[in-house]
Protein backbone atom coordinates (compact mmCIF):
# COMPACT_ATOMS: atom_id res chain seq x y z
CA UNK A 1 0.00 0.00 0.00
CA UNK A 2 2.85 2.29 0.97
CA UNK A 3 4.47 2.02 -2.09
CA UNK A 4 1.19 2.35 -4.67
CA UNK A 5 0.31 5.52 -2.36
CA UNK A 6 4.06 6.62 -2.95
CA UNK A 7 4.05 5.88 -6.71
CA UNK A 8 0.41 8.11 -7.10
CA UNK A 9 2.12 10.59 -5.36
CA UNK A 10 5.06 10.53 -7.44
CA UNK A 11 2.38 10.61 -10.46
CA UNK A 12 0.65 13.69 -8.81
CA UNK A 13 4.17 15.33 -8.42
CA UNK A 14 5.12 14.81 -12.26
CA UNK A 15 2.01 15.96 -13.74
CA UNK A 16 1.57 19.23 -11.56
CA UNK A 17 4.95 19.66 -12.19
CA UNK A 18 4.37 19.38 -15.88
CA UNK A 19 1.42 21.74 -15.98
CA UNK A 20 3.88 24.50 -14.48
CA UNK A 21 5.22 27.29 -16.79
CA UNK A 22 8.90 26.66 -17.58
CA UNK A 23 11.05 29.80 -16.18
CA UNK A 24 13.70 31.07 -18.45
CA UNK A 25 13.90 32.02 -21.92
CA UNK A 26 14.72 28.60 -24.13
CA UNK A 27 14.47 28.24 -28.00
CA UNK A 28 12.97 24.42 -29.27
CA UNK A 29 13.38 22.50 -32.58
CA UNK A 30 11.23 21.34 -34.52
CA UNK A 31 12.24 19.65 -37.84
CA UNK A 32 13.84 22.51 -39.52
CA UNK A 33 12.29 24.94 -37.83
CA UNK A 34 12.73 27.00 -34.30
CA UNK A 35 10.79 28.69 -31.58
CA UNK A 36 11.94 30.92 -29.24
CA UNK A 37 9.95 30.33 -25.40
CA UNK A 38 9.65 32.84 -22.59
CA UNK A 39 8.79 31.08 -19.32
CA UNK A 40 6.69 28.42 -21.42
CA UNK A 41 5.14 30.59 -23.50
CA UNK A 42 5.71 30.23 -27.71
CA UNK A 43 7.45 34.35 -28.16
CA UNK A 44 8.09 35.77 -31.75
CA UNK A 45 10.01 38.80 -31.43
CA UNK A 46 8.62 41.95 -32.89
CA UNK A 47 11.71 44.08 -31.93
CA UNK A 48 12.69 48.10 -32.14
CA UNK A 49 16.35 49.29 -32.04
CA UNK A 50 16.77 51.69 -29.49
CA UNK A 51 14.69 53.27 -26.74
CA UNK A 52 12.93 56.43 -28.20
CA UNK A 53 9.20 56.27 -28.20
CA UNK A 54 8.59 52.94 -26.76
CA UNK A 55 4.92 53.64 -26.16
CA UNK A 56 4.50 54.25 -29.77
CA UNK A 57 6.41 51.11 -30.45
CA UNK A 58 4.15 48.67 -27.74
CA UNK A 59 1.15 50.57 -29.40
CA UNK A 60 1.82 49.40 -32.96
CA UNK A 61 2.78 46.40 -32.27
CA UNK A 62 6.41 45.86 -30.76
CA UNK A 63 7.21 43.39 -28.01
CA UNK A 64 10.83 43.53 -27.60
CA UNK A 65 13.86 46.68 -27.87
CA UNK A 66 17.31 45.98 -28.48
CA UNK A 67 19.99 48.18 -26.69
CA UNK A 68 24.28 47.98 -27.82
CA UNK A 69 25.80 48.36 -24.84
CA UNK A 70 24.76 49.13 -20.87
CA UNK A 71 26.20 49.61 -17.20
CA UNK A 72 24.38 48.68 -13.73
CA UNK A 73 22.81 51.61 -13.75
CA UNK A 74 21.50 52.46 -17.66
CA UNK A 75 20.19 48.66 -17.65
CA UNK A 76 18.23 49.03 -14.27
CA UNK A 77 16.79 52.72 -16.18
CA UNK A 78 15.76 50.49 -19.25
CA UNK A 79 14.47 47.97 -17.22
CA UNK A 80 11.92 50.48 -16.14
CA UNK A 81 10.94 51.36 -19.74
CA UNK A 82 10.05 47.71 -20.67
CA UNK A 83 8.14 47.29 -17.86
CA UNK A 84 6.26 50.22 -18.43
CA UNK A 85 5.63 48.94 -22.11
CA UNK A 86 5.41 45.16 -21.62
CA UNK A 87 8.81 44.62 -23.71
CA UNK A 88 11.57 42.30 -23.20
CA UNK A 89 14.70 43.15 -23.62
CA UNK A 90 17.92 42.08 -25.91
CA UNK A 91 20.81 43.83 -23.80
CA UNK A 92 24.20 44.40 -25.34
CA UNK A 93 27.42 44.20 -24.13
CA UNK A 94 30.28 46.44 -25.60
CA UNK A 95 33.28 44.66 -27.36
CA UNK A 96 35.98 45.93 -29.53
CA UNK A 97 36.23 45.44 -33.38
CA UNK A 98 40.04 46.27 -33.18
CA UNK A 99 41.76 42.61 -33.57
CA UNK A 100 45.08 43.61 -30.86
CA UNK A 101 42.50 43.43 -28.06
CA UNK A 102 41.80 39.99 -28.12
CA UNK A 103 45.47 39.75 -27.07
CA UNK A 104 45.81 41.84 -24.17
CA UNK A 105 45.04 40.62 -21.06
CA UNK A 106 43.74 44.28 -19.72
CA UNK A 107 41.32 44.39 -21.90
CA UNK A 108 39.87 41.40 -21.59
CA UNK A 109 39.79 41.36 -18.26
CA UNK A 110 37.99 45.01 -18.09
CA UNK A 111 35.10 43.13 -20.44
CA UNK A 112 34.74 39.84 -17.96
CA UNK A 113 34.49 42.36 -14.88
CA UNK A 114 31.51 44.33 -16.73
CA UNK A 115 30.04 40.89 -17.92
CA UNK A 116 30.51 39.33 -13.93
CA UNK A 117 29.00 42.92 -12.83
CA UNK A 118 25.97 42.78 -15.36
CA UNK A 119 24.99 39.49 -15.22
CA UNK A 120 25.19 38.89 -11.35
CA UNK A 121 22.93 41.86 -11.02
CA UNK A 122 20.28 41.04 -13.32
CA UNK A 123 20.38 37.21 -13.78
CA UNK A 124 17.03 36.77 -12.68
CA UNK A 125 15.38 39.32 -14.50
CA UNK A 126 12.33 39.15 -16.46
CA UNK A 127 12.50 41.19 -18.66
CA UNK A 128 15.40 40.46 -20.07
CA UNK A 129 15.45 37.70 -23.34
CA UNK A 130 19.00 37.34 -23.58
CA UNK A 131 23.02 38.76 -23.60
CA UNK A 132 24.56 40.07 -26.94
CA UNK A 133 28.31 39.74 -26.78
CA UNK A 134 29.57 42.85 -29.17
CA UNK A 135 27.93 44.23 -32.48
CA UNK A 136 29.54 43.07 -35.66
CA UNK A 137 33.17 42.52 -33.80
CA UNK A 138 34.48 41.23 -37.17
CA UNK A 139 34.27 44.43 -38.97
CA UNK A 140 37.80 45.95 -39.10
CA UNK A 141 40.29 43.71 -38.56
CA UNK A 142 38.25 41.07 -35.62
CA UNK A 143 37.17 38.45 -37.26
CA UNK A 144 39.61 36.20 -35.74
CA UNK A 145 39.74 33.16 -33.74
CA UNK A 146 41.01 34.61 -30.91
CA UNK A 147 38.33 37.32 -30.59
CA UNK A 148 35.45 34.02 -31.20
CA UNK A 149 37.14 32.18 -28.67
CA UNK A 150 36.83 35.03 -25.83
CA UNK A 151 33.35 35.04 -27.30
CA UNK A 152 32.90 31.73 -26.37
CA UNK A 153 34.81 32.29 -23.04
CA UNK A 154 32.12 34.87 -22.13
CA UNK A 155 29.58 32.91 -23.25
CA UNK A 156 30.63 29.91 -20.84
CA UNK A 157 30.91 32.60 -18.07
CA UNK A 158 27.61 34.24 -18.25
CA UNK A 159 25.99 30.72 -18.41
CA UNK A 160 27.88 29.13 -15.44
CA UNK A 161 25.76 32.28 -13.42
CA UNK A 162 22.82 32.89 -15.27
CA UNK A 163 20.43 30.16 -15.89
CA UNK A 164 17.51 32.21 -17.01
CA UNK A 165 19.05 34.02 -20.23
CA UNK A 166 20.36 33.12 -23.84
CA UNK A 167 23.46 33.93 -24.58
CA UNK A 168 24.15 35.73 -28.61
CA UNK A 169 26.47 37.21 -30.40
CA UNK A 170 25.72 39.70 -33.23
CA UNK A 171 27.65 40.21 -36.58
CA UNK A 172 27.19 41.72 -39.44
CA UNK A 173 26.28 39.94 -42.86
CA UNK A 174 28.86 37.44 -42.87
CA UNK A 175 29.21 33.80 -43.68
CA UNK A 176 32.89 33.74 -42.97
CA UNK A 177 31.81 35.25 -39.65
CA UNK A 178 28.91 32.38 -38.65
CA UNK A 179 31.58 29.74 -40.18
CA UNK A 180 33.92 30.94 -37.82
CA UNK A 181 31.09 30.87 -34.64
CA UNK A 182 30.23 27.21 -35.48
CA UNK A 183 33.37 26.08 -34.80
CA UNK A 184 34.58 28.37 -32.07
CA UNK A 185 31.81 29.80 -30.22
CA UNK A 186 29.42 26.39 -29.31
CA UNK A 187 27.93 27.71 -26.60
CA UNK A 188 25.92 30.88 -28.40
CA UNK A 189 22.00 29.74 -28.16
CA UNK A 190 21.57 32.01 -31.39
CA UNK A 191 23.53 34.53 -33.60
CA UNK A 192 21.90 38.22 -34.44
CA UNK A 193 22.68 39.25 -38.13
CA UNK A 194 22.65 42.60 -39.02
CA UNK A 195 21.72 43.12 -42.70
CA UNK A 196 20.20 45.80 -44.76
CA UNK A 197 19.67 45.55 -48.94
CA UNK A 198 21.58 41.84 -48.43
CA UNK A 199 18.81 40.73 -46.29
CA UNK A 200 17.15 39.74 -49.73
CA UNK A 201 20.03 36.76 -49.62
CA UNK A 202 20.34 36.02 -45.62
CA UNK A 203 18.29 32.35 -46.01
CA UNK A 204 20.82 31.38 -48.43
CA UNK A 205 23.69 32.71 -46.48
CA UNK A 206 23.01 30.96 -43.37
CA UNK A 207 22.28 27.26 -44.96
CA UNK A 208 25.39 27.49 -46.53
CA UNK A 209 27.41 28.43 -43.90
CA UNK A 210 28.33 26.04 -41.32
CA UNK A 211 26.25 27.21 -38.75
CA UNK A 212 23.05 24.91 -38.14
CA UNK A 213 21.32 26.83 -35.61
CA UNK A 214 18.62 29.55 -34.95
CA UNK A 215 19.00 33.53 -35.60
CA UNK A 216 17.79 36.45 -35.64
CA UNK A 217 17.61 39.72 -37.31
CA UNK A 218 19.05 42.15 -35.37
CA UNK A 219 19.05 45.28 -37.22
CA UNK A 220 17.45 45.57 -40.61
CA UNK A 221 15.76 48.90 -42.24
CA UNK A 222 16.71 50.87 -45.65
CA UNK A 223 18.98 50.01 -48.00
CA UNK A 224 22.57 51.36 -46.51
CA UNK A 225 24.73 54.58 -48.35
CA UNK A 226 27.08 51.18 -49.01
CA UNK A 227 24.70 49.40 -51.30
CA UNK A 228 22.97 52.01 -53.37
CA UNK A 229 24.03 54.19 -56.59
CA UNK A 230 26.31 57.23 -56.19
CA UNK A 231 26.74 60.33 -58.19
CA UNK A 232 29.93 61.26 -60.25
CA UNK A 233 31.82 62.71 -56.57
CA UNK A 234 30.64 60.05 -54.53
CA UNK A 235 27.31 61.29 -53.05
CA UNK A 236 25.33 57.87 -52.43
CA UNK A 237 21.98 57.95 -53.08
CA UNK A 238 19.20 58.01 -50.56
CA UNK A 239 15.96 55.71 -50.82
CA UNK A 240 12.47 58.59 -50.69
CA UNK A 241 10.51 57.65 -47.46
CA UNK A 242 7.69 55.90 -49.48
CA UNK A 243 10.73 53.46 -51.08
CA UNK A 244 11.59 53.13 -47.94
CA UNK A 245 8.12 52.21 -46.53
CA UNK A 246 8.01 49.73 -49.45
CA UNK A 247 10.98 47.79 -48.83
CA UNK A 248 10.33 47.57 -45.04
CA UNK A 249 7.25 45.70 -45.54
CA UNK A 250 8.41 43.68 -48.21
CA UNK A 251 11.74 42.77 -46.14
CA UNK A 252 9.84 41.79 -43.55
CA UNK A 253 7.10 39.68 -45.01
CA UNK A 254 9.55 38.00 -47.20
CA UNK A 255 12.82 37.15 -45.49
CA UNK A 256 12.10 37.24 -42.37
CA UNK A 257 8.78 35.81 -40.78
CA UNK A 258 9.02 33.55 -44.09
CA UNK A 259 12.07 32.12 -42.30
CA UNK A 260 11.44 29.22 -40.22
CA UNK A 261 15.68 29.46 -38.77
CA UNK A 262 14.11 33.54 -37.75
CA UNK A 263 13.23 33.99 -34.22
CA UNK A 264 12.13 37.41 -35.24
CA UNK A 265 14.15 41.00 -35.38
CA UNK A 266 14.89 44.59 -34.26
CA UNK A 267 14.19 47.21 -36.82
CA UNK A 268 16.36 49.54 -37.05
CA UNK A 269 16.10 52.45 -36.04
CA UNK A 270 13.82 53.48 -33.61
CA UNK A 271 14.74 56.86 -33.00
CA UNK A 272 16.96 59.22 -34.81
CA UNK A 273 20.74 59.48 -35.62
CA UNK A 274 22.58 61.23 -38.32
CA UNK A 275 24.90 58.45 -40.42
CA UNK A 276 25.50 60.17 -43.99
CA UNK A 277 22.15 62.08 -43.93
CA UNK A 278 20.37 62.83 -40.86
CA UNK A 279 17.52 60.52 -42.36
CA UNK A 280 19.12 57.38 -43.84
CA UNK A 281 18.44 55.16 -41.06
CA UNK A 282 16.13 57.15 -38.85
CA UNK A 283 12.13 56.21 -38.66
CA UNK A 284 11.70 59.58 -36.96
CA UNK A 285 12.60 62.74 -37.57
CA UNK A 286 14.93 64.94 -35.36
CA UNK A 287 13.55 67.18 -32.63
CA UNK A 288 15.19 70.08 -31.03
CA UNK A 289 17.55 71.34 -33.57
CA UNK A 290 17.78 75.00 -33.61
CA UNK A 291 15.71 76.68 -36.55
CA UNK A 292 14.68 73.14 -37.61
CA UNK A 293 10.88 72.92 -36.80
CA UNK A 294 10.69 69.41 -36.38
CA UNK A 295 9.46 68.10 -33.65
CA UNK A 296 10.05 63.99 -33.42
CA UNK A 297 7.61 62.53 -36.22
CA UNK A 298 6.99 59.30 -37.06
CA UNK A 299 8.38 58.43 -40.84
CA UNK A 300 6.31 56.38 -43.29
CA UNK A 301 9.21 53.49 -42.37
CA UNK A 302 6.47 53.78 -38.76
CA UNK A 303 3.50 52.74 -40.44
CA UNK A 304 5.41 50.17 -42.85
CA UNK A 305 6.01 48.10 -39.23
CA UNK A 306 2.35 49.03 -37.71
CA UNK A 307 1.11 47.18 -40.81
CA UNK A 308 3.60 44.11 -40.48
CA UNK A 309 3.20 43.36 -37.33
CA UNK A 310 -0.32 43.84 -37.04
CA UNK A 311 -1.35 42.14 -40.03
CA UNK A 312 -3.68 45.25 -40.52
CA UNK A 313 -4.10 48.22 -42.09
CA UNK A 314 -2.99 51.52 -39.77
CA UNK A 315 -5.80 53.88 -38.73
CA UNK A 316 -3.33 56.86 -39.95
CA UNK A 317 -0.61 56.92 -42.97
CA UNK A 318 2.26 59.66 -43.90
CA UNK A 319 2.11 60.75 -46.53
CA UNK A 320 3.25 59.21 -50.18
CA UNK A 321 6.65 61.37 -51.84
CA UNK A 322 6.38 60.41 -55.43
CA UNK A 323 9.24 62.54 -56.49
CA UNK A 324 11.60 64.74 -55.98
CA UNK A 325 13.54 66.76 -58.93
CA UNK A 326 15.92 69.86 -58.70
CA UNK A 327 15.85 72.09 -61.76
CA UNK A 328 13.86 69.06 -63.33
CA UNK A 329 16.35 66.64 -62.63
CA UNK A 330 16.65 63.70 -60.16
CA UNK A 331 19.01 62.49 -58.18
CA UNK A 332 20.67 59.93 -60.32
CA UNK A 333 21.20 63.09 -62.79
CA UNK A 334 24.10 64.35 -61.09
CA UNK A 335 22.85 67.61 -60.61
CA UNK A 336 25.81 70.63 -61.08
CA UNK A 337 24.98 73.98 -60.65
CA UNK A 338 26.68 77.11 -60.99
CA UNK A 339 27.52 79.73 -57.88
CA UNK A 340 24.80 81.60 -57.52
CA UNK A 341 22.55 80.17 -60.36
CA UNK A 342 18.97 79.68 -59.40
CA UNK A 343 17.76 76.18 -58.17
CA UNK A 344 14.15 75.41 -58.10
CA UNK A 345 13.22 72.53 -56.00
CA UNK A 346 10.39 70.51 -56.43
CA UNK A 347 8.63 67.69 -54.89
CA UNK A 348 5.09 65.91 -55.40
CA UNK A 349 3.28 64.29 -52.58
CA UNK A 350 0.06 63.30 -51.92
CA UNK A 351 -2.04 61.84 -48.59
CA UNK A 352 -4.54 58.66 -48.31
CA UNK A 353 -6.25 60.75 -45.96
CA UNK A 354 -6.36 64.11 -48.22
CA UNK A 355 -4.61 66.14 -45.48
CA UNK A 356 -2.97 69.85 -45.97
CA UNK A 357 0.85 69.39 -45.90
CA UNK A 358 3.58 72.00 -44.55
CA UNK A 359 6.88 71.64 -46.34
CA UNK A 360 9.92 71.86 -44.63
CA UNK A 361 13.32 72.76 -46.70
CA UNK A 362 16.82 73.01 -45.62
CA UNK A 363 20.28 72.81 -47.66
CA UNK A 364 23.14 71.02 -45.70
CA UNK A 365 26.50 70.38 -46.61
CA UNK A 366 27.28 66.76 -47.48
CA UNK A 367 28.55 65.09 -44.93
CA UNK A 368 32.54 64.53 -44.39
CA UNK A 369 33.03 63.45 -40.92
CA UNK A 370 32.07 60.38 -41.10
CA UNK A 371 31.68 57.30 -38.88
CA UNK A 372 32.40 53.80 -39.19
CA UNK A 373 30.00 50.90 -38.22
CA UNK A 374 27.58 53.29 -36.88
CA UNK A 375 29.88 55.38 -34.53
CA UNK A 376 29.05 58.90 -34.67
CA UNK A 377 28.95 61.72 -36.98
CA UNK A 378 28.43 65.01 -36.45
CA UNK A 379 25.03 66.38 -38.12
CA UNK A 380 26.53 68.58 -41.49
CA UNK A 381 26.47 72.31 -41.45
CA UNK A 382 23.61 73.95 -42.79
CA UNK A 383 23.62 76.71 -45.87
CA UNK A 384 21.86 79.24 -44.92
CA UNK A 385 18.30 78.91 -43.37
CA UNK A 386 15.31 76.23 -43.24
CA UNK A 387 12.83 77.54 -44.94
CA UNK A 388 8.59 76.33 -44.61
CA UNK A 389 6.02 77.02 -47.49
CA UNK A 390 2.54 75.83 -48.34
CA UNK A 391 3.32 73.93 -51.24
CA UNK A 392 5.76 71.56 -52.96
CA UNK A 393 8.26 74.11 -54.29
CA UNK A 394 11.11 76.34 -53.44
CA UNK A 395 13.61 79.13 -55.32
CA UNK A 396 16.98 79.27 -53.70
CA UNK A 397 20.84 79.38 -55.14
CA UNK A 398 23.71 78.45 -53.18
CA UNK A 399 26.97 81.24 -53.40
CA UNK A 400 29.76 78.69 -52.55
CA UNK A 401 31.60 75.69 -54.51
CA UNK A 402 30.75 72.15 -52.84
CA UNK A 403 29.13 69.26 -52.69
CA UNK A 404 25.63 69.52 -51.11
CA UNK A 405 21.56 68.42 -50.49
CA UNK A 406 18.48 69.64 -50.37
CA UNK A 407 16.28 68.05 -48.59
CA UNK A 408 12.35 68.50 -47.88
CA UNK A 409 10.22 67.21 -44.81
CA UNK A 410 6.23 66.60 -46.01
CA UNK A 411 4.57 67.18 -43.03
CA UNK A 412 0.81 66.17 -42.67
CA UNK A 413 0.25 67.61 -39.33
CA UNK A 414 -0.94 64.71 -37.50
CA UNK A 415 2.21 63.21 -36.25
CA UNK A 416 3.54 61.98 -39.75
CA UNK A 417 6.32 63.17 -42.45
CA UNK A 418 7.78 61.53 -44.92
CA UNK A 419 11.64 62.66 -46.37
CA UNK A 420 13.51 62.69 -49.76
CA UNK A 421 16.66 64.82 -50.54
CA UNK A 422 19.29 65.03 -53.69
CA UNK A 423 22.62 65.77 -53.83
CA UNK A 424 23.73 68.41 -56.07
CA UNK A 425 27.09 69.80 -56.85
CA UNK A 426 27.72 73.54 -56.48
CA UNK A 427 31.23 74.75 -59.21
Amino acid sequence: MRILCFLFGLLFYITAAARQPQQGVAIKKNGQSFQLYIDGVQTYIKGVGGTNALGVASASGANAFRTWSGSVESVKSDLKLAAANNMYILQGISMTKDSASYFDENYKNKVRANVRELVQAYKDEPRILAWALGNEIELGNANIGAAWLFVEELAQLIKSMDKRHLVITVIAHNESALDSIARLAPSLDFVGINSYGSIVSIAGMVNRSDYKGAFMVTEWGPTGFWEVPKTTWGAPLEQTSEEKRQVYEQRYNNYILANKRCLGSFVFLWGQKQERTPTWFSMFLEKNVKGLPLKGEKTPMVEAMQRVWNQKEPPQTAPVIRAMRINKQTASDNIRIRAGEAILGEVDATDREQRKFTYVWEILKEATVLGFGGSYEPRPERYGKAVTTDGGQIKTSVGEAGNYRLFVYVLDNTGFASTVNIPFQVF
